[in-house]
């Protein structure tokens, strides 16, 4: 009876402390592998401090300053003279680094690179096999901030200038609204000139000729004479009165006149003052 009841305590308790141990095992090693993936996983440094951390696996962070491919490889550097912290490509990753787009996408930019720092030719480098470990790095606040500060500075900048821009082409626009007028008056005075010349140079027009001798033949008479009739036998007064006064009067013999109204027209008249002659006046 006792061997059995200490077969069944020992039954008992032993896999109660196989359980222990089976269950403090994978605390130890997920304590022992934690912390190293801890440490290469978010370890990231500026790339002037890359010397300082030769063998850990890192990310790098920096801005491109000077790329250079040769048919080997291809360097990304941070200093411009490629004397320090390089990331390096080699010539059978080509194919997921491009060289001929390395500088439009890396040159002037700040990215990341996650790798093991080695030494090469007494400067620290990481190599690239995998794009994955060469990104462009996100912006932090401040510099977001800056970027927003100097984008609102150069929008001011060239508003500014549209202003200056525009009030000169204004005034350039006044001026030349100014010159314009000048030229009109000129060219207003000009012409008035031109036609004060030409006025002087033309000479007036001749006097209109006289009219020609009818020597006694009927000639029109005026509008004004249309409707008046001069008959033989009316005297003086009356023929006065229709055609009016004479432009000449000439006495003739025995108590005779003749009076001239020109254009070959005449009236005599007797010694008593009766129209008995009528030269270039219409029958009755």
């Amino acid at each position: 009876m006792r061997h059995a009841a200490l077969a069944l305590v020992l039954a008992a308790a032993l896999p109660a402390r196989a359980a222990d141990t089976t269950a403090a095992l994978p605390a130890r090693a997920v304590g022992t592998t934690a912390a190293p993936a801890a440490r290469a996983a978010d370890t990231t440094i500026p790339w002037d401090q890359a010397e300082d951390h030769v063998g850990e696996t890192v990310t790098v962070e920096g801005r491109v300053l000077g790329i250079h491919c040769s048919q080997l490889s291809c360097l990304l550097a941070f200093d411009p003279t490629f004397n320090r912290f390089t990331a390096l490509i080699q010539a059978e990753h080509f194919n997921r680094f491009p060289p001929d787009q390395l500088d439009a996408l890396y040159s002037g930019r700040k990215v990341e690179v996650h790798g093991t720092i080695t030494t090469r030719d007494r400067k620290p480098e990481i190599e690239l096999s995998d794009p994955a470990d060469l990104k462009l790095a996100e912006a932090t606040k401040d510099e977001k901030k800056k970027q927003a500060a100097d984008a609102a500075d150069t929008q001011a900048q060239i508003l500014d200038r549209l202003d200056t821009a525009l009030a000169n082409i204004e005034a350039l626009t006044d001026r030349l609204a100014a010159a314009q007028d000048r030229m009109d008056r000129l060219i207003a005075q000009l012409d008035v000139t031109t036609q004060a010349l030409v006025a002087a140079a033309t000479p007036p027009p001749p006097p209109p000729a006289p009219p020609q001798a009818s020597y006694g033949e009927p000639q029109p008479r005026p509008g004004y004479e249309a409707l008046r009739t001069v008959k033989r036998g009316m005297s003086a007064n009356e023929v006065r009165r229709l055609v009016g006064d004479p432009q000449i009067i000439e006495p003739s013999g025995n108590g005779w006149t003749t009076w001239s109204y020109g254009y070959g027209r005449s009236v005599s008249f007797d010694d008593r003052g009766r129209a008995q002659s009528l030269t270039g006046f219409p029958n009755p």
